[in-house]
């Protein structure tokens, strides 16, 4: 088993959510971050 590690340069952005999207990301405990990222590569994969 080889375990890889993938370092990435990461940079901070502002999103702005409406009140009771960001009412429920708190309520679940969302991780907003990953959530986005993960999102993110699927549409750019889908996209290219």
């Amino acid at each position: 088993m080889h375990i890889v590690n993938i370092m990435h340069t990461v940079k901070r952005t502002t999103i702005t959510l409406r009140e009771d999207q960001h009412k429920w990301i708190q309520e679940h405990h969302l991780n907003l971050s990953s959530f986005i990222r993960e999102r993110l590569d699927e549409y750019i994969e889908e996209h290219e």
